[in-house]
């Protein structure tokens, strides 16, 4: 296998995609992968050596190499097609790396540490958080969930936790706290589209009460009252 096969096959670039380009010269411990689709005999549909409206190019951070940094450039192809390997428009990510830094925000691990673990720019990271919070950014597929200590709190997938978000249950707090995170959280809620955008929020709404358990057994108990699941599940 020649270098350009042996980088498709570790990021899982199958045909009709190929990779059209590498360089190692754009930034220090960095590999920059130029993906391509070809279209016929007579050349590329896009990619690093031609390309019909180079303008378009995307260009993503993508899960490290080994312990090289990837950038991916490329466009998405015109029939719609979503491989992970590619990024979203105007974010700094490919799927795949959103999809993982999706699921350490839904666990709360801050994102000094998601830079530190995943080897990410805080900008880049902000950019990402950003966007997820304003509605502009979708996820492919939910992160992963995890079992959560506090076993009488509503399951996430509880009504009570959207009719909380969406203004249309309102409960007696006395916690200023949560009163300034619920502020936020529904004006946020407002403008997300995305069901695993908003499912991001109700774990961060989820894990406020979790943390603070102790101050919050007013807001608890009627948050109980008006679940209709029992308690915490899978």
């Amino acid at each position: 296998m020649n270098t350009k096969e042996l980088v498709a096959a570790a990021l899982e670039v199958r045909q009709p995609w190929q990779v059209t380009q590498i360089r190692h010269d754009l930034g220090p411990d960095q590999i920059d992968v130029w993906i391509g689709k070809e279209a016929a005999r007579s050349g590329w549909l896009f990619g690093a050596r031609s390309s019909p409206n180079p303008g378009d190019e995307g260009r993503w951070r993508h899960v490290n190499l080994g312990r090289l940094r990837c950038v991916i450039h490329g466009t998405p192809s015109p029939d719609g097609e979503a491989p992970v390997w590619l990024g979203d428009e105007e974010q700094p990510f490919t799927r795949l790396l959103s999809r993982r830094v999706a699921g350490l925000m839904h666990d709360g691990v801050g994102l000094g540490t998601i830079c530190d673990l995943l080897d990410l720019p805080v900008a880049d990271l902000w950019k990402f958080k950003h966007r997820l919070d304003s509605g502009k950014a979708v996820l492919a597929a939910p992160p992963e969930s995890r079992q959560e200590a506090l076993n009488t709190l509503p399951a996430a997938d509880d009504p009570v936790w959207e009719n909380l978000l969406d203004g249309s249950l309102g409960i007696d707090m006395h916690a200023l706290g949560l009163k300034l995170l619920l502020t936020k959280l529904r004006e946020q809620w407002a403008v997300i589209g995305d069901p695993e955008v908003r499912a991001l929020k109700v774990q961060e709404l989820r894990r406020y009460f979790i943390r603070h358990e102790k101050s919050l057994t007013r807001e608890l108990a009627q948050l109980r009252l008006r679940a209709t699941s029992g308690g915490e599940r899978p």
